[in-house]
């Protein structure tokens, strides 16, 4: 994508500067050539927020997209089936943030040593996450999950701080161990 960008720009460099001789035609080939790249650096930033949520679809429940404000849960499938997963407090923290979530066990086991990547930032003014600002971290959950019932942990996002965070999103979740009545 990067080398169509180049040769758009070379050509038409190449095109207006054959064609003008002035200073103040090339001023104004120079302008036009900024506004150029800058649709052209939007549209890749487009291009690359859609092949993001393209990518989401065949994931969709492998990963839970929560926001500030958002009410209710999000599925998510992990390797033994389904948890649910919801954002429910935010307060600051050191140099960034305490969340709470809350995770819901619809299985009938209870689940111990649960991990997962939790990613976290901002988002832009249409509501999407800014993938090249957030943050990511590995997370140890110390509390086992009851089987049919809610648990609550609380995480600390580092150097994200309540008034930039406007996404938490969890993936790659498995467990160490599990168990069953007898």
């Amino acid at each position: 994508m990067r080398y169509i960008r180049w040769l758009t720009i070379f050509c038409l460099s190449m095109t207006l500067i054959i064609g003008c001789n002035k200073n103040s035609d090339m001023e104004k080939i120079k302008k036009q050539m900024s506004a150029l790249e800058d649709q052209i650096n939007k549209l890749e930033k487009e291009v690359t927020d859609l092949l993001f949520l393209s990518d989401l679809r065949w994931k969709l429940n492998e990963m839970a997209l929560l926001k500030p404000g958002d009410s209710g849960y999000s599925p998510l499938k992990f390797d033994l089936g389904f948890l649910t997963v919801s954002l429910d407090n935010i307060s600051p923290y050191a140099n960034g943030s305490k969340i709470t979530l809350r995770f819901g066990n619809i299985l009938g086991a209870t689940i111990s040593g649960l991990k997962a990547t939790i990613e976290y930032g901002p988002v832009d003014e249409n509501g999407l996450p800014q993938n090249d600002r957030s943050l990511s971290k590995e997370v140890a959950f110390q509390k086992t999950l009851r089987p049919m019932a809610w648990t609550t942990v609380e995480v600390v996002l580092e150097r994200c701080p309540p008034s930039e965070l406007g996404f938490v999103r969890l993936r790659d979740v498995y467990h160490t161990s599990i168990s069953l009545y007898k």
